[in-house]
């Protein structure tokens, strides 16, 4: 299994690419998705039957760098996530959401190119931050998933009116998808509780790796969550 490390290094050097035709890039871009690949093939918990809603914020705030000396901004954290999850999925649907949520089309089993496809579309959808939109048009298409994961940087549980996520997420309990689950990873949320249980199946995240998947499917086998952070020191 590669390390965090080892994806944060893929991330510099695509982004170092990104944008640029040097000498050699298509090699180099086929040995960074190698690179990320290796983390890609060590999540489990997620198999063909699993229908996936994948949502990326791209609201203004995520164009916030990890750390005070990084090139990698919480934006880029959240992309290469989705990306690293949606080429161990079969039946995914993958998109972002600012002020509309758009899905979008990409190549399975290609993380960078997916992230780099997200990068050249980022303004379509504005720079809210909307995630609502995710859950409404679920109702609104009648589609019924497994599992809701949405890279962000706030806590978009706690916004309010008739079509915040909580009411929307209640209905969508109540009158389509009983078992399903939905994922906060609060990108920001470092020095924060790692991770929170709110109420009917909904999970909040904080801080980011890859192997916080891991987590998410010890969680589902009813292993105790502060446990099994502790294990995989995310």
């Amino acid at each position: 299994m590669t390390s965090e490390s080892d994806d944060k290094n893929a991330m510099s050097g695509f982004k170092r690419l990104f944008g640029r035709e040097p000498e050699g890039r298509e090699r180099v871009m086929e040995a960074l998705e190698l690179a990320v690949a290796h983390s890609a093939a060590a999540i489990s918990g997620f198999g063909k039957n699993t229908r996936v809603v994948l949502a990326c914020d791209v609201s203004g705030s995520m164009q916030t760098p990890v750390s005070a000396k990084s090139t990698i901004m919480l934006y880029d954290v959240g992309l290469v996530l989705a990306m690293l999850l949606q080429t161990r999925c079969a039946n995914v649907e993958i998109g972002m959401f600012g002020d509309i949520w758009k899905r979008i089309g990409v190549r399975s089993n290609r993380v960078l190119a997916g992230v780099q496809e997200f990068y050249r579309r980022e303004g379509e959808v504005g720079y809210a931050t909307n995630g609502y939109l995710v859950v409404r048009d679920l109702l609104q298409r009648k589609a019924v998933v497994d599992k809701i994961l949405l890279f962000t940087d706030c806590q978009l549980w706690d916004s309010m009116g008739t079509e915040s996520i909580q009411a929307l997420w209640i209905r969508y309990k109540r009158d389509l998808a009983p078992r399903a689950r939905l994922y906060l990873f609060d990108l920001r949320g470092y020095g924060q509780t790692p991770l929170r249980l709110m109420n009917d199946d909904v999970y909040l995240i904080a801080g980011w790796s890859d192997k916080i998947f891991g987590v998410l499917v010890a969680l589902e086998n009813g292993a105790h969550a502060l446990e099994s952070i502790n294990s995989m020191s995310i």
